[in-house]
């Protein structure tokens, strides 16, 4: 991991962190880059179609000054691990809010939203073929420093301890300019 990049975050008054986009970018082709970086491309997906709301809503607290966005336009490679609007009203619920929205993101605790995005980003240009082996599970650090485990039926287990918790790879391999992102159904719990 790019020595630059948490403790950017950290000095912003973050404590961990990750950050999720999907869409079909304009190269999907491994090792071509597409133009648009990881951040535009989120944008561009949630202007047609509204699918990644609180992912951006997360990215942009304010009381992150910045610092998540910058890191997912600057040129560090990260691979993000997007999760669907779906899925945070999901984990909003779990946390207790009655009336999920992507508002309601950056009243939650700093610790929690930074937490959160950081479990979604890895260090490094990541194809699912790197992400996903297809004969074993895979162990892969997350810039929180904790890991998540893929599998070979691109399903992902994080470390919530829920044992029918399935995060399932729904879209893969959009390139980005500054690395690639996985649409995911599911918000990865560190």
């Amino acid at each position: 991991m790019s020595n630059k990049i948490l403790p950017a975050l950290v000095a912003a008054g973050a404590v961990a962190f990750a950050v999720a986009p999907v869409a079909q970018a304009k190269s999907p082709v491994p090792g071509k880059p597409g133009k648009a970086n990881i951040v535009e491309i989120a944008s561009a997906v949630n202007a047609d179609s509204g699918e990644f709301e609180y992912l951006l809503a997360a990215a942009q607290c304010d009381y992150f000054e910045g610092a998540v966005v910058e890191l997912l336009t600057g040129k560090d490679k990260l691979t993000l691990f997007a999760p669907t609007d779906a899925a945070f009203e999901a984990l909003q619920r779990k946390l207790g809010v009655a009336n999920p929205s992507p508002e309601i993101t950056c009243t939650l605790p700093q610790a929690t939203v930074f937490n959160i995005l950081a479990y979604h980003v890895t260090d490094g240009r990541r194809f699912s073929n790197s992400v996903f082996n297809k004969r074993s599970t895979k162990m892969i650090e997350m810039l929180n420093g904790q890991y998540i485990v893929t599998n070979p039926d691109l399903t992902i287990t994080d470390n919530s301890g829920d044992p029918d918790k399935t995060i399932n790879a729904v879209k893969a391999n959009i390139n980005a300019s500054n690395g690639v992102i996985h649409v995911i159904d599911g918000v990865l719990e560190p």
